[in-house]
């Protein structure tokens, strides 16, 4: 208060001392602080509210051409933080929130909050923590790997889904995915590519030798293959009677 009245005695020195008499006493504005000063020969005023007030209108104050302040509406109200909001949820305030003051969220059925469940005032008038969401317990569309997809229609809480890939390709990741409060349980996999082996000389003679539709011409350069690998008929045998082998042990698997 006797801050207030020496701003005041000191606000009125300048207006004289500066033009007397040529504009009116600041505005009084309750619940602030002034503080004046004199730039390039004019009176300029600045508010400052009181802790718990906020200021609305303009802080700076000056005497126009006309000799009148820019400003007459300038007020410090009890200061409250913006109103909250809480789409698909309840919040314990029906009103404006005053500084240190605390409200508490809470989520409509299906829904799940995301954030602090509770926050306050501050008195910078802006809210800590931060306001949550609610946000569903259902969950968006799954994406779709390249080269891959993925089955289930129902993307509801608990729900589950199942990706595959397309032949020639092996998923890398996780292939079955639940729906929990709101996120896939999992991050999208992948679809690779599978890496053939390197085949031995044999197999890409044998491999011709299949995909020729001329057998006597298939036989020539079956043979001609063999030679060029260093391949001996005996080695030949060998390699068809292991293949053979690893069949049967297959088949009685």
């Amino acid at each position: 208060m006797f801050f207030w009245f020496m701003c005041c005695l000191v606000t009125v020195w300048l207006i004289s001392a500066s033009d007397e008499g040529t504009c009116p006493e600041f505005p009084p504005v309750d619940n602030s602080i002034l503080v004046t000063k004199e730039e390039e020969g004019q009176i300029l005023g600045i508010y400052y509210c009181i802790m718990g007030f906020h200021l609305v209108g303009k802080k700076a104050l000056f005497c126009n051409a006309s000799k009148d302040w820019n400003s007459s509406t300038t007020k410090c109200r009890l200061g409250h933080c913006p109103d909250p909001v809480l789409v698909n949820g309840e919040l314990n305030s029906s009103g404006p929130v005053n500084v240190g003051d605390k409200i508490t969220f809470k989520c409509n059925d299906h829904y799940i909050l995301k954030g602090s469940n509770w926050s306050r005032c501050l008195e910078d008038h802006t809210w800590a923590p931060p306001l949550p969401i609610c946000k569903s317990r259902d969950c968006g569309p799954p994406g779709n790997p390249a080269h891959g997809w993925f089955e289930g229609r129902n993307f509801t809480s608990g729900s589950t889904i199942t990706y595959y890939c397309e032949e020639r390709y092996h998923l890398v990741g996780t292939r079955d995915q639940q729906c929990i409060d709101g996120e896939w349980s999992s991050a999208l996999p992948a679809c690779e590519m599978i890496q053939e082996a390197p085949k031995t000389e044999f197999e890409k003679a044998l491999l011709a030798f299949q995909e020729s539709k001329d057998l006597c011409k298939a036989i020539q350069n079956f043979t001609h293959n063999l030679k060029e690998s260093g391949l001996i008929m005996e080695e030949v045998k060998w390699s068809l009677e292991m293949k053979k082998a690893k069949l049967k042990a297959k088949m009685l698997l």
